[in-house]
């Protein structure tokens, strides 16, 4: 079967390249549309057995009932944060800070950003040091040693 001189499985060839193509580069990357775009692969390959162009257009159409949900549900699984978000309460835990100077102060340099800082034992920290965030009491962090984390490790294993 053709179409203006050039085979079915062609022009299906075409529209599945740039529907991935859109997507991948102007949508977003919202993979609704590669999957579309599998879907148009497949009645390519229809129409190169030498099916009808109704049994290509039926190809295409439970194709994509079957490849968007797929596409949705393993991009979803994969691309999903594990961890809260910036904005929310907890992202901050166990994360890494270095203690800079700022002015007279001495603060928390965290993922880029600067914070008072409080070390959980009282002690005072030491420039240049680093700490493991315990969590955020407002803007202020709260830390502890490096070092202090093997001994809480142990002393939550041992129930001390």
């Amino acid at each position: 079967m053709e179409f203006l001189g050039l085979p079915a499985w062609l022009w299906w060839l075409a529209i599945a390249v740039a529907l991935i193509v859109f997507d991948l580069t102007v949508v977003g990357t919202q993979f609704i549309l590669v999957a579309t775009g599998l879907a148009a692969l497949v009645s390519a390959l229809l129409a190169a057995l030498g099916f009808s162009l109704t049994g290509q257009v039926w190809g295409f159409v439970l194709a994509t009932l079957v490849l968007v949900p797929v596409m949705m549900w393993v991009f979803n699984k994969t691309m999903r944060p594990t961890g809260p978000g910036p904005r929310e309460p907890g992202w901050e835990n166990g994360e890494p800070v270095v203690v800079v100077r700022r002015g007279d102060d001495l603060v928390a340099k965290l993922k880029g950003d600067m914070y008072p800082l409080e070390l959980v034992d009282g002690s005072v920290p030491v420039e240049g040091e680093r700490l493991i965030v315990e969590q955020m009491k407002g803007i202020t962090v709260l830390a502890y040693r490096a070092a202090e984390t093997k001994a809480m490790e142990h002393n939550e294993r041992t129930g001390e």
